[in-house]
């Protein structure tokens, strides 16, 4: 009889070679998708401003589809789908799998439209203030976030339905179309703040009095929304063929499933999952309580830029490499899950504390270069650089839980990442509150809040990893490859600063937080520098993409 260890790999296995290369593509695509979306936030900048109540008011009716789209779409329902799919498909074959998706499909498209109609009540009868605190949470405008939300609501149903079709794409090996049409939906956003923005002369056409902007702000905030929901309408269509081409809407040859499996990890997992992503919802919601107009606007653009290279990287690596992690932690190989998970984590690593690196040297110049136009003036600049600065110190343990806690979902442990979430969560709430009421801080009390929390949730995570779960330890050598890495980005952070600032001196730019070539020049030597450091150090992850691009492009 053979042992498990030289019986032929399981077919939800195999599936899944390639892990680099479809990394490299997931990453491609993220990139156009966020590429758009970054322009679709610099539009928003422009044509609301810095300082717009409905601004306010319109991004907090979007933080509530948008943590729906990433706790149950692309989070804990993904997530859930993903593993009980993977295991339907190693036990009892491909069509078991097949019935699983289309009775989860059924299943939660009834429970979209309840959590979308209850959601579109709750908002509309909610006070103007939080019960016995008296903390604005609507913020300035609460009848506008009302409206606005009732109007956006019904893309949770859309984007999550997508989701759903994604993940189970994803198990079939298929990652091109889904991780396309977030790219769709940017598009149509775009193409709408084109058109409103044109419409009202780019934020400046707009009326005479306070009152008469606000009113025709809110006006184009609803043409916003509609445009918002046709796009979710194009990303769910963009799922059907492939849908087809993998077989996920043929015959499912007898096989019966149930989708409650799916339904009922989905819950612990809402939690454990996104807790980041709750924090920062949490983070918008009080800065329309404890900050001044604007404040909620600055840290959603902040986030928005942070999100790019966390997208890019760490929601990239961690997207591609969940199913084979899935698969290793289902038939009980805890060497192999420990491998990949700490292989995945360094070359997260090699890319993301770079760029933090970078992020926290140009925030200002970013902020600028990428917000300060039309309506957008200087001091929502700097309170966005403010903000990005502190998010700066998320972006690596953030990326790096994520992916510590999809360990404890395919070794089938869905309790703790709960567990830590809840208290990190409380943490989080504490922390703001001590920080903006206690010390005065503005943007930047919330958003270092966020980045300490994150890096709570990560110790946590990793300790657990060992206690818990019982992995291996990691391999001695990892330590010293995090402080090459570290060394590396610390000279990128610095040459960044200083080429920046010398070039826009050379250039004699009177302003040099606006000098585009500037920035690029920081960006560029930074770059660089990383570069040939990484090479001077030795840095394993450097030599391993050199090897690659020397056997893809060389002789």
């Amino acid at each position: 009889m053979e042992s498990r260890a030289t019986q032929p790999a399981s077919p939800a296995v195999t599936r899944h070679r390639g892990l680099v290369a479809r990394t490299v593509l997931v990453s491609g695509l993220t990139l156009l998708s966020r590429l758009l979306g970054f322009a679709r936030e610099a539009l928003m900048a422009a044509v609301f401003g810095d300082k717009s109540v409905i601004s306010d008011a319109f991004i907090t009716a979007w933080r509530f589809p948008n943590l729906f789209r990433r706790l149950l779409g692309e989070g804990a329902l993904s997530i859930s789908l993903q593993t009980a799919m993977t295991r339907a498909d190693i036990e009892r074959g491909d069509a078991a799998g097949r019935a699983l998706f289309r009775s989860t499909l059924r299943s939660m498209t009834w429970v979209l439209v309840a959590v979308s109609a209850f959601g579109m009540g709750v908002v509309y009868v909610l006070p103007d203030a939080m019960p016995v605190t008296g903390w604005a949470w609507l913020g300035p405008a609460p009848a506008a976030v009302r409206d606005l939300t009732v109007r956006v609501l019904p893309y949770v149903l859309l984007v999550c339905v997508a989701a759903i079709c994604g993940g189970a794409l994803a198990v079939r090996g298929h990652f091109a179309l889904p991780n396309l049409a977030p790219t769709a939906m940017n598009v149509v956003w775009i193409g709408t703040l084109v058109a409103i923005g044109m419409a009202s002369g780019w934020g400046r056409e707009l009326g005479g009095t306070q009152a008469e902007v606000v009113q025709r702000q809110w006006e184009l905030a609803r043409w916003l929304a509609w445009g918002l929901l046709f796009g979710g309408v194009v990303q769910l269509a963009l799922h059907v063929p492939p849908l087809g081409r993998f077989g996920l809407l043929g015959d499912t040859g007898g096989e019966r499933a149930d989708a409650g499996q799916v339904l009922r990890a989905t819950g612990p997992l809402v939690i454990g999952a996104a807790i980041y992503q709750i924090n920062v919802m949490v983070d918008g919601l009080m800065a329309n309580s404890l900050l001044r107009p604007g404040g909620s606007s600055v840290i959603y653009y902040a986030n928005r830029f942070q999100q790019f290279p966390m997208a890019l990287i760490a929601t990239a690596a961690v997207n591609a490499v969940f199913p084979l992690l899935n698969a290793h932690g289902h038939l009980g190989e805890r060497a192999k899950v420990r491998a990949l998970h700490d292989r995945t984590q360094l070359g997260m690593l090699f890319l993301a504390l770079p760029a933090a690196a970078g992020m926290f040297a140009l925030a200002l110049p970013i902020s600028s270069v990428c917000y300060e136009h039309g309506n957008f003036g200087l001091d929502g600049t700097l309170r966005t650089a403010q903000g990005l600065r502190c998010l700066a110190f998320a972006l690596v343990p953030a990326g790096a839980a994520a992916l510590a806690s999809r360990v404890f979902v395919a070794m089938g442990d869905l309790r703790t990442p709960v567990r830590i979430a809840l208290w990190v969560l409380f943490t989080n709430i504490g922390l703001n509150t001590l920080l903006v009421v206690g010390f005065g801080f503005d943007v930047a009390g919330l958003t270092l809040s966020t980045a300490l929390a994150a890096a709570i949730n990560l110790a946590w995570l990793l300790h657990g990893m060992r206690t818990r779960l019982g992995l291996p330890p990691s391999a001695p050598e990892l330590r010293a490859r995090i402080l090459k890495i570290g060394l590396a980005s610390l000279a990128c952070a610095l040459v960044a600063w200083g080429a920046h600032r010398g070039t826009a001196a050379a250039l004699g730019a009177v302003e040099a937080r606006r000098s585009i070539p500037a920035l690029f020049a920081g960006l560029g030597a930074a770059t660089v520098t990383f570069a040939v450091a990484a090479r001077a150090l030795a840095i394993p992850e450097w030599a391993e993409i050199t090897r690659r691009l020397r056997s893809r492009f060389g002789p």
